[in-house]
C-alpha cells in the first residue's frame, strides 16, 4: 500500500487534532477531596467552613483522607444561632470538621459490599461508628446521602447531619 502526500498530511493533520481535544484531560491532575467537594453544590458550606477552619491542607495532603460531608441542608438543620456562633469559631469549628475526616481510605460501597457495621477512629481522634438505620447506611447517626466520591488523595461521602461532639 503506498502513502499519498495528501493522505499523510490528512493523516498527520488528524493526529495531531485528536492530541489537541486530549492534551487538556490529559494535563488535568485528579481533583483532591477539597477540590471534589468545592465542584458539589451541596458542599458550599461545607468547603466554606473547611476555609474557615483552616484545613485545606489537610484535604488537599497526600492521603488517603475520607470525608464525611455534611450537606448545605445538613448545615441548615442547626438552630441559626449555634450555626452563626459555629460558623464564627474557627477553633471550635476545626474540631468539629476534624470529626467528618478519616485520615484512611475507608470506602463504604464496593461492589455488592457495604460497610454496615463497626468504627474507625476520626482525625479528632474519637471513634466514628457505622451503622443501618432500616436500609440506610448512618455515619455517627448521620444518613450516609452519596457515596464513595473518589479523588486522587481519597474520597468524599455526603451525610444529612453535622456530627456534633
Amino acid at each position: 500500500m503506498r502513502l499519498t502526500r495528501a493522505a499523510a498530511c490528512r493523516s498527520l493533520a488528524g493526529c495531531l487534532i485528536a492530541l489537541s481535544l486530549a492534551a487538556p484531560a490529559l494535563a488535568q491532575r485528579p481533583a483532591t477531596v477539597l477540590d471534589l467537594a468545592a465542584q458539589q453544590k451541596n458542599l458550599t458550606t461545607f468547603v466554606a467552613a473547611v476555609h474557615t477552619a483552616g484545613l485545606d491542607d489537610t484535604l488537599r495532603g497526600t492521603g488517603p483522607v475520607t470525608v464525611y460531608a455534611p450537606t448545605n441542608e445538613a448545615f441548615a438543620r442547626l438552630p441559626a444561632a449555634e450555626r452563626s456562633a459555629l460558623l464564627a469559631d474557627p477553633a471550635r469549628l476545626r474540631t468539629i470538621l476534624l470529626g467528618h475526616v478519616v485520615k484512611d481510605m475507608v470506602t463504604m460501597r464496593d461492589g455488592d459490599n457495604a460497610i454496615t457495621s463497626g468504627s474507625v477512629t476520626n482525625a479528632a481522634g474519637r471513634e466514628l461508628g457505622f451503622a443501618l438505620d432500616g436500609e440506610r447506611t448512618t455515619v455517627g447517626g448521620a444518613h450516609l446521602i452519596q457515596a464513595d466520591l473518589r479523588a486522587d488523595n481519597g474520597c468524599v461521602n455526603t451525610i444529612d447531619r453535622v456530627l456534633l461532639p
